[in-house]
């Protein structure tokens, strides 16, 4: 195969951060123009074909990145000739590793470096202290990125400015001078129509089912049909407005022309906490109202009153967010009663009118899991034995043990190799292939150990691991937990109390 030029391009979401004009120089394209406006210039480079590696919406911080993983491999194959980027932070931001790389792992693979905005070229330039310090000093700005982020985003709220998110239903975001939201005449209509039934008297579900009959998009498929933003519609076969769509819509005070932020708070990277609505920020007449305040406060009024719960027992939760209609796709809600049923929520609206009581559903879901256990074992009969299990948890941890002696073994060769590469016995190509196929094992080994590794969890949660039973224990699995629901179970999908199906979280750990 003959070697190319790659190219590799990096947009983080830290990297949009402190106005329009930073984010755009850093865009994507931005970052290709500038390469290929590199590349017209230097004719020894335009001999090569060109390949694109992209991470958009990666942080430079880790090399845990699908772009940046993928081109390394192709790296470590010996088909890269040169690597050209933007600048030394958009290859990484931490700078042990990326100097690691440039000064180290490229030169010894004969693979071309260029940084353009850098003004580097390997070819041209040895690294030494002002790459190692531009390195540092991309890691130190991004250890201190995120911080000031949050405080312009803060400043910005406090401002009354916008600060990312969706776009409310009815409005589109305004790229010009003026309010930050403008009315979307398509949409706008629905919501007005919305206020005017709740207005009516009209309640929540009944204004769904209105909108549903009529074939509405809902707000989610309005949307994605319009590249909008990316939503999460539901069961895209079907077009079922739900009452909590139009409950939000009807309590929500941005239709007044009220702009309201500040309604969570990041706790740590990518982790956010919802605060009370006391706490959120609100600035009148931020742009134009779709309805009037009279109407508004009208519509209210058919809004259910938010009811104080008494503390529910934790069992009555244990299938929370599992079960869906079979039918229609959607969840189906749990009553709250002595005797409570699972119900599709999209009721009338399914036509399906399912209905299953949830101790039924319950004991349906605990007689699936006992069979599966059963038969994953490769017993039939109705009772399996704590010892029957501990020997395959002791299999498979003598399977783990011979795997880790495999893998260390590679490693040993790696570094024998190496010896052999420093003292002649091996050329340079001979070292490489041999370092490429130890490396493959070994990631190959460190999948088949993350496998049984996942195995022998769920042995010893199957109760591999109690004493004494023997015998009589019986079947393992007796009753139902939240514990058990979460760990293996991902949706619960109700026909009816004799047709019941699940998706499981795991496969079958019992194989091989």
């Amino acid at each position: 195969m003959e070697k190319y030029v790659a190219i590799y391009l990096r947009l983080s979401d830290d990297d949009e951060d402190i106005g329009e004009e930073k984010k755009e120089s850093q865009s994507i394209e931005n970052q290709r123009e500038l390469i290929n406006g590199y590349i017209k210039n230097h004719a020894e480079i335009q001999k090569y074909s060109i390949r694109e590696f992209v991470d958009d919406g990666y942080s430079g911080v880790s090399f845990e990145r699908p772009g940046i993983q993928k081109l390394l491999r192709e790296v470590r194959k010996q088909h890269v000739a040169c690597i050209i980027v933007k600048d030394f932070s958009r290859f990484g931001r931490n700078y042990i590793e990326t100097g690691d790389y440039i000064e180290q792992i490229f030169p010894f693979l004969e693979v071309r470096f260029i940084s353009v905005s850098d003004n580097y070229d390997s070819n041209l330039n040895q690294p030494g202290i002002e790459v190692g310090l531009k390195n540092l000093l991309h890691d130190l700005y991004s250890k201190d990125l995120s911080k000031k982020i949050k405080a312009v985003k803060q400043l910005y709220q406090k401002q009354g400015r916008y600060t990312g998110g969706d776009v409310p239903y009815g409005y589109r975001r305004n790229m010009e001078e003026g309010p930050m939201y403008v009315p979307d005449p398509e949409a706008a209509k629905v919501v007005q129509r919305i206020f005017k039934l709740a207005a009516m008297g009209k309640k929540v579900g009944e204004i769904a089912d209105i909108l549903t009959e009529e074939k509405i998009p809902t707000r989610g498929s309005y949307k994605n049909q319009r590249d909008l933003c990316k939503y999460n519609v539901g069961n895209p076969k079907k077009n079922f407005w739900m009452n909590s769509e139009v409950k939000e819509i009807i309590e929500n005070p941005v239709y007044i022309g009220t702009y309201v932020c500040g309604k969570s708070t990041n706790i740590e990277p990518r982790v956010q906490k919802k605060k009370d609505k006391s706490e959120f920020l609100l600035f009148e007449n931020a742009h134009d109202p779709l309805i009037d305040k009279e109407i508004f406060q009208a519509a209210q009024m058919i809004l259910p009153p938010v009811k104080k719960h008494e503390k529910v027992k934790k069992h009555s939760y244990l299938l929370k967010g599992k079960v869906q209609c079979g039918y229609c796709g959607y969840s189906m809600t749990k009553t709250r009663s002595k005797n409570p049923s699972f119900s599709c929520r999209m009721g009338n609206r399914c036509g399906s009118h399912l209905s299953i009581k949830a101790k039924v559903l319950e004991e349906a879901v605990l007689k699936i899991i006992q069979k599966y256990i059963r038969v994953s074992v490769g017993y039939e009969e109705e009772k399996i034995t704590a010892n029957q299990i501990k020997e395959k948890l002791q299999e498979t941890r003598e399977k783990k043990k011979i795997l880790e002696m495999k893998k260390g073994n590679c490693k040993s060769g790696r570094i024998y190799s190496y010896k052999q590469w420093r003292e002649g016995q091996l050329s340079q190509k001979e070292y490489l292939d041999k370092k490429e196929r130890y490396i493959d094992q070994e990631r190959r080994y460190d999948e088949e150990l993350e496998e049984i590794g996942e195995k022998i969890e769920k042995l010893v949660f199957w109760g591999g691991e109690e004493e004494g039973t023997g015998e009589d224990q019986g079947l393992l699995v007796k009753e139902l937990t939240e514990e058990l629901v979460d760990k293996f179970i991902e949706k619960i999908y109700v026909y009816g109390k004799d047709r019941i199906e699940i998706q499981w979280k795991i496969q079958d750990i019992f194989n091989g």
